[in-house]
């Protein structure tokens, strides 16, 4: 079959050109979503921190670390890890998967002096406070568009010798 090589050309240069011209459009899209996506009414501050989960001691497992799904008879996962706030009176919390190991808020926690705590949570709600031993609440003062960091924290679990006096996390 014969093909006319000049038609060919034709007919890829007006697609070239279609190309060419839907390329700025598709530019100022992209544009016009990202600088709108990143435009939010930032009224607090943010707080950021990661967490590990530690078996208590004197239990009989040898793992330094365990997962939030810990596999452990008598326990149930752990399904989150709850940031709560207290700035001036003001409360805050939310919830972090606890399998992502870190967490960042929206800038929502108050400006202020805040009271930090963190503590796990179960697939029923709060874990119940006998079933671990989380750091003590740290106060830092956060500004307006500004991140806290709280670092690593650790949550020591009890995974082991459970009993109804002392019961195991996520029961």
């Amino acid at each position: 079959m014969w093909v006319d090589p000049a038609a060919g050309s034709e007919f890829r240069l007006l697609h070239l050109r279609s190309r060419v011209a839907r390329a700025p459009r598709t530019i100022a899209t992209v544009l016009y979503l990202v600088v709108h996506a990143a435009c939010t009414d930032v009224t607090g501050g943010a707080v950021e921190l990661s967490w590990r989960l530690r078996p208590g001691s004197g239990t009989s497992t040898t793992q330094p670390l365990i997962n939030c799904d810990t596999g452990f008879p008598g326990t149930g996962p752990v399904t989150g890890v709850l940031l709560s706030w207290n700035v001036e009176g003001k409360l805050g919390s939310v919830t972090f998967n606890c399998d992502a190991n870190h967490g960042v808020t929206r800038f929502v926690v108050p400006p202020g002096t805040a009271l930090l705590s963190v503590s796990p949570v179960c697939a029923s709600g709060p874990a119940a406070p006998d079933t671990y031993i989380a750091p003590a609440p740290e106060q830092r003062t956060v500004n307006v568009g500004d991140t806290v960091s709280l670092g690593a924290v650790e949550l020591v679990l009890q995974v082991t010798a459970c009993s109804p006096a002392q019961p195991c996390i996520c029961q």
